[in-house]
């Protein structure tokens, strides 16, 4: 297996020391940059499986930065940053963001996140299709083996692991009332720290990319208040 390439945006070098320095010993391979500029400059010279970003760059606004990587690639984004606060930590996920985590943090936990992001993110071609984890619904077929969704014509939205762990743990539990905390719960990359809004903006992208941008067809009823429902009709697969 290759080795994993981390690119790490951090403008204090002390703490983008420590990550390369943890990660490397880890097996990964890393790359620092100290500013926007180097970032770009570094993505434009090789390719990386998953990017480290402060949101505090001397250069940059670091959620601008997320956000436009986001709008071109898939690679894994996990912000590091001082701010803690709820709020921020839903704008991370608003932008596409798949982690958060907040400094000072323990080394083993960032790597524990890091390795959680990458099984996310990566594709395996080998993995092993099981018919009872590839649901049906609305014309909608969900593979959670191989993490895929694909439509009734074939195409395949381009799903973040947060948005595909929230869909997911929809389908398993139909025409039940989830409250936003056990959606929290339920989405590693969310958090039950993240508060209820996290999770309304989470809901809000993957209604858009799966059609149910406005709620209209009831596929995800909002239940206010209390939650939000599944009410599709669920059916598994007979391959």
């Amino acid at each position: 297996m290759s080795q994993k390439k981390v690119l790490i945006v951090e403008d204090d070098g002390a703490v983008s020391d420590l990550i390369a320095a943890y990660l490397g010993n880890a097996g990964f391979l890393t790359h620092t940059a100290s500013d926007g500029f180097s970032m770009q400059m570094a993505l434009e010279k090789d390719t990386y499986d998953l990017l480290l970003l402060d949101l505090n760059l001397p250069d940059s606004d670091g959620l601008e930065l997320a956000r436009t990587l986001r709008a071109r690639t898939q690679m894994g984004i996990i912000i590091v940053s001082e701010r803690s606060e709820p709020e921020e930590r839903a704008k991370g996920l608003e932008i596409g963001a798949d982690d958060y985590i907040t400094k000072p943090f323990f080394p083993r936990e960032l790597l524990a996140r890091v390795r959680n992001v990458l099984d996310r993110t990566s594709s395996n071609d080998d993995l092993r299709i099981d018919r009872d984890n590839v649901v049906m619904f609305a014309g909608w077929t969900l593979d959670k083996s191989n993490r895929l969704l694909v439509s009734a014509d074939g195409t395949s939205p381009s799903l973040t692991p947060a948005e595909f762990d929230l869909l997911a743990f929809l389908a398993s539990h139909p025409n039940q009332l989830l409250s936003r905390d056990t959606l929290a719960e339920s989405v590693p990359e969310i958090g039950a720290e993240s508060g209820e809004r996290a999770v309304d903006i989470l809901m809000s992208r993957l209604r858009k990319k799966i059609g149910d941008e406005k709620g209209e067809s009831q596929m995800i009823e909002t239940i206010r208040g209390h939650g939000y429902r599944f009410n599709s009709q669920i059916k598994h697969s007979a391959g």
